[in-house]
């Protein structure tokens, strides 16, 4: 378990400006991370069990120019849930802050 970093941060602040709710996570948030790879997180309170959904998402590339789909996901009380990186081919990603310099936009889901 860890502090959420920088650019998770970053990128929920961008997919919670997408959704009609005031809504925020902590810079002191606990979260696990689910897919090392990939780099999804997950809140500290919420298990691999509890049940989350998706409310926002946006598209990114990485350094390779592979696009990158990045959602947020919401727990049952509207919390901070879990944070998704996929990359399209399924390969790590490579570098997480050419993600944030190349992000298209987001929209709700």
């Amino acid at each position: 378990m860890r502090i959420i970093n920088n650019y998770e941060l970053y990128f929920c602040k961008i997919l919670y400006s997408a959704i009609p709710m005031s809504m925020d996570v902590s810079s002191n948030q606990f979260v696990w991370v689910v897919n090392q790879e990939m780099g999804s997180i997950r809140a500290d309170y919420c298990t691999i069990y509890s049940p989350v959904h998706a409310v926002s998402t946006c598209e990114t590339k990485d350094i390779d120019e592979t696009p990158v789909v990045i959602t947020l996901l919401l727990t049952k009380k509207n919390k901070f849930g879990e944070l998704d990186f996929w990359k399209v081919n399924d390969e790590p990603i490579k570098n997480f802050f050419y993600l944030m310099e190349n992000v298209e936009g987001s929209k709700n889901r």
